[in-house]
């Protein structure tokens, strides 16, 4: 993986640089072996019945761009009790993920928690796995959620870098931790308590999380922060004792320079070593021999948006203080792609377009139009805040998103970070050699380990032939050798329904037949939870019966009416016979795929051409490939020695022509007329234990398109045992409103809180892509989120707007 950041290295007021790196080994190590991924979800609503579908879009991302690590996701469910209610996989392309999760009916009405993660993320720690709290409501349960109003804080006290030194000023940040909902006011002041009439320092809380005051300590004073809120609520805390001697750090951040000064009010060090790092990576480090009153900068124009962290070592590479801030928090850099309105009516149920122009590099995009009226998490917790904030902070933050708007208080994330901890690692633990155990490794995709035995002894360098049966009539037989072990791998394979496998050893007798079996095992699989979950927030459960006249909130309101029409909707699109044509014409493309492609060569991330259903226009193209050129985004067709050659994002990729396996040269003389399907697998291998960057799949028109006959002989693989291999679970496709027929009209109300819901939107860098949706019955604007990872820059793609 390489480098986000370009190292900054400066050797100030010194001789050249010469000290013992552990640090630095430690930070390498911890990059190359042991790097973190973070999750960031955005779910279709914010609260849900039970019965309904809960869709997710999700964005797995390492060091600022989408992880290359982990293929597999995995998303759990749990009630307050931890008990858990259900659980998916699903596939991981290029960083994202899309799926969706059927809530059981008989769901109580509670709140409960959604739990991600990834493989890499279960073997280290769990702070870093996605966990949040979603409401389900279900009006027959005995019980119902009622907002909970109250709000109970504590406050802590914190010097920057964690150093109080008498008669060196000092910026202190005092921060609320709140249960519910903080206060909208809150303010204090600093007493010494031996005079508690004077107040030293005043301030005011900056927001929900924190507020600040400066403060020069004085000699055998102890000093106390009296805080009171709007609801008259008060309380105290003892600031930390000052020491008479040591080390303190200041920081500030500006566009260009992150300016730090150090002061050493105690015994003389040979030299102190500064070192800053964003995630696991070193982007500056310092040897000072001789401490000055003046601040030392670490250029920003290498940086990017991040929460950095100033370390400051002494000669033994022993920490003696520490100090978080953001860079360039007065420019963020977001990539913003472009949303440009070609129809615009917020009349009911009217239709709207929209064309979105790409970003260069960037794939693919997630694009989501919400109400307006809806979706209000938004306003709090956003991809922004995920990726620069809480990937690096230690505490829950009220309402993180806040810091990355236009009118963002740059006062308040700085005070924020002085009172946070490092998140990511421990320099200690690292230093000393400690690193987490890595017990699940991160295979690609879906993968199986095996292990054969005969006659209960493994069966080393056995032929080990396997007949793969799914739903489909195109079976198919593969051979894998098994090692001095008798175990065997398969890997990067890509599928949903679960496949059936019958075994033998190749050339084994009856009797030999019997006696041999086969285990086997999934590399990747769930892993439960160890940590308790938080108390839920800002919910209470009362009595149904006897809180009547408690009135349910105007989003569960429209929630309810959104299924009802939902509801009306399915039943009133049965009876349309256009739509059941659309849907048999779509149903002839799924019939001919299901007759041509063997199970191990479908895949979930696959671009189908049908040449019997549909005229492809393809009979001009001198070469099949070269009629390829520009129709599947990320695919491009490259020439290697005159020869068309299929790319798939900048990787060569696998040809097959009826399921074999070809060089692209042999594609020259198929005629376009002679062609059945052809399909795109841009992810994951097929067949058993392939692999390459993606797949080309042609399949030749073979009497009734059936699939070319196999050359095995299947007689001998009857009346032997098998084994299931579970793919990933089905997602389903988000239900699109199309007031195109008039009968649709006839439904009595549209309370559709998403209006448009894309999470893998191709993106085309010469043409915009144009997208279109129907307004509900009440919107007057739209709100539109688009997301995405621009790898090149190392930046976020994020446009967050309501129109018109």
């Amino acid at each position: 993986m390489k480098r986000i950041l370009l190292f900054c290295f400066l050797a100030a007021f010194s001789s050249p640089f010469s000290s013992q790196q552990s640090a630095d080994k430690a930070l390498q190590t911890l990059n190359e072996k042991f790097s973190q991924e973070n999750i960031y979800i955005l779910t279709d609503k914010d609260l849900y019945l039970s019965g309904e579908t809960l869709w997710f879009n999700a964005m797995v991302f390492r060091n600022f761009t989408t992880s290359d690590i982990s293929t597999n996701f995995f998303i759990e469910i749990y009630d307050r009790n931890k008990k858990q209610v259900l659980k998916k996989r699903f596939p991981v392309f290029n960083g994202a993920v899309q799926g969706s999760i059927q809530l059981p009916e008989s769901l109580s009405e509670d709140v409960y928690f959604l739990r991600a993660y990834t493989p890499m993320m279960s073997n280290l720690n769990e702070d870093f796995q996605y966990l949040k709290q979603i409401p389900i409501y279900n009006p027959d349960s005995p019980k119902k959620l009622v907002a909970d109003k109250t709000s109970a804080w504590t406050a802590t006290v914190h010097p920057e870098g964690n150093t109080l030194i008498q008669g060196i000023q000092s910026k202190i940040a005092v921060r609320l931790h709140s249960t519910g909902t903080p206060p909208s006011k809150w303010e204090g002041y600093v007493i010494e308590k031996n005079n508690p009439e004077k107040k030293i320092s005043t301030f005011k809380g900056l927001d929900g999380n924190v507020g600040v005051f400066t403060l020069t300590p004085e000699k055998d004073k102890i000093y106390e922060a009296v805080i009171t809120d709007n609801n008259g609520k008060k309380g105290t805390i003892d600031l930390p004792k000052a020491y008479e001697k040591g080390i303190s750090l200041q920081v500030i951040s500006e566009k260009d320079n992150i300016k730090y000064k150090l002061t050493n009010t105690g015994e003389s060090l040979p030299y102190y070593t500064v070192v800053a790092n964003i995630g696991d990576q070193l982007v500056y480090k310092a040897k000072i021999n001789q401490l000055k009153d003046v601040f030392q900068s670490i250029p920003t124009n290498q940086l990017i948006n991040s929460v950095l962290q100033i370390t400051v070592f002494d000669d033994k590479e022993n920490v003696l203080v520490s100090r978080m801030c953001f860079v360039m928090p007065q420019n963020l850099v977001v990539s913003v792609p472009e949303a440009k309105a070609k129809v615009v009516s917020t009349e009911k149920r009217a239709l709207n377009s929209f064309d979105i122009k790409s970003i260069k590099g960037v794939p693919s995009y997630s694009v989501t139009v919400f109400d307006p009226e809806d979706k209000k998490s938004l306003q709090d917790e956003n991809l922004l805040s995920a990726l620069w904030l809480n990937s690096a902070v230690v505490s829950k933050i009220d309402r993180p998103a806040q810091y990355f708007v236009e009118k963002r208080n740059i006062e308040a994330l700085d005070a924020l970070l002085i009172s946070e901890q490092w998140k990511m690692f421990d320099w200690k633990e690292i230093i000393s050699g400690k690193y987490p155990a890595i017990i699940n490794q991160s295979t690609k995709y879906i993968s199986y380990k095996g292990r054969v035995t005969v006659n209960a002894k493994p069966a080393a360098q056995q032929n080990l032939v396997m007949f793969v049966d799914g739903d489909f009539s195109g079976n198919q037989v593969f051979e894998v050798e098994t090692d001095s072990n008798g175990e065997f791998f398969f890997d990067n394979m890509i599928f949903e329904k679960p496949l059936k496998i019958t075994y033998q050893i190749n050339g084994a007798n009856a009797a030999l037949k019997s006696r041999t079996n086969v285990f086997i095992n999934p590399t990747n699989t769930f892993i439960p939870l160890k940590k308790e979950l938080p108390a839920v927030e800002n919910y209470q459960l009362v009595d149904r019966k006897s809180s009547s006249e408690i009135s349910q909130s105007a989003e569960l309101t429209k929630t309810i009416e959104a299924r009802q029409s939902k509801k009306e909707y399915n039943e009133k699109i049965t009876t349309i016979e256009e739509v059941k044509v659309k849907a048999k014409k779509k149903n002839l493309t799924q019939e001919l795929n299901k007759k041509l492609s063997s199970p191990l060569y479908n895949s979930i991330n696959e671009v189908v051409f049908d040449f019997i259903n549909d005229n492809q226009s393809a009979a001009s193209s001198p070469n099949i490939l070269q009629w390829l050129q520009g129709r599947v985004a990320g695919l491009t067709i490259n020439y290697e020695n005159g020869t068309p050659t299929p790319y798939i994002r900048q990787g060569k990729a696998n040809i097959y022509l009826d399921e074999m396996l070809m060089d692209a040269s042999s594609l020259s003389g198929i005629s376009a007329d002679n062609i059945a399907m052809i399909k795109i697998i841009k992810e994951g291998s097929v067949g058993i234990g392939g692999g390459g960057n993606g797949s080309v799949l042609i399949y030749t028109k073979r009497g009734d398109t059936q699939a070319p006959a196999r050359t095995n002989n299947m007689l001998t693989m009857t009346d032997l045992n098998f084994f299931v291999m579970e793919g990933y679970n089905e997602s389903e496709k988000y239900p699109d409103a199309d007031y195109g027929n008039s009968e649709l009209s006839k439904i009595s109300y549209d309370y559709r809180t998403v209006l448009y819901w894309n999470p893998s939107l191709e993106a085309d860098e010469a043409n915009p892509t144009l997208i279109d949706f129907y307004n509900n019955d009440t919107a007057k604007k739209f709100r539109f989120v688009i997301m995405g990872s621009d790898n090149e820059k190392y930046t976020p793609v994020y446009y967050d707007k309501i129109v018109p």
